[in-house]
């Protein structure tokens, strides 16, 4: 099981973009979380569906068997919720509505975890999803530049022309294991099938064609 990072509503400021982006779609929605980790990510969506009333599912796929089983569970330590709370990620109404609490640890309720289907995937190989939103986060400077590229072709052709790309800060910056500054990186073949969009530099919306 690989060592990971995640978080729930991860960067924040994003979500209001992409709620205010799937609010004016009148369709039923899928929201694809690749690689979910043991998801928070997924979950996160789910929550944001449910709380804005729109009919949908989250499609949540990872290499890692085990951290799927993890995910799947939807059991996370009061540690991991009381993190969040304090960094402002989750809300105490949302704890309270959308968890259940027994033992020292938070579930995930029924009602949420309905929305979201997990299954194995490894990026840049296996098809993702046809999907409105697709949560590809800090993931791609893990890939080689080949890899890169085809997920990129992946993900806008699963993608409809008014969906939406959201990457991860890791993957447009890093810093040099000298210096330590800090500077710009975009994996292959983003910009040739997305561009940035206006809302934030972590959304990106696909190129026509």
């Amino acid at each position: 099981m690989r060592r990971i990072v995640t978080e729930w509503f991860r960067v924040p400021r994003v979500w209001p973009h992409v709620e205010k982006h799937l609010a004016g779609l009148d369709r039923p929605l899928v929201v694809w979380s690749g690689g979910c980790g043991t998801g928070e990510e997924p979950y996160s969506a789910a929550i944001m569906l449910e709380e804005l009333g729109i009919p949908g599912r989250v499609v949540a796929t990872d290499l890692d068997e085990q951290l799927l089983a993890i995910a799947r569970q939807g059991e996370y330590s009061r540690r991991n919720i009381t993190l969040n709370l304090d960094e402002r990620r989750l809300t105490t109404q949302q704890v309270g509505q959308y968890f259940d609490y027994a033992d020292g640890r938070y579930t995930v309720r029924a009602e949420i975890r309905q929305r979201v289907d997990f299954a194995v995937g490894a990026l840049g190989t296996d098809q993702p999803p046809q999907c409105d939103v697709a949560f590809v986060r800090n993931v791609w400077r893990h890939l080689g530049a080949a890899v890169q590229r085809r997920l990129a072709a992946q993900v806008h052709e699963c993608l409809p022309a008014d969906g939406l790309l959201l990457l991860g800060g890791g993957d447009l910056m890093t810093q040099d294991p000298i210096t330590l500054e800090l500077k710009e990186i975009e994996p292959a073949g983003l910009s040739q099938y997305f561009a940035e969009s206006r809302e934030h530099e972590l959304i990106w919306r696909p190129r026509e064609g």
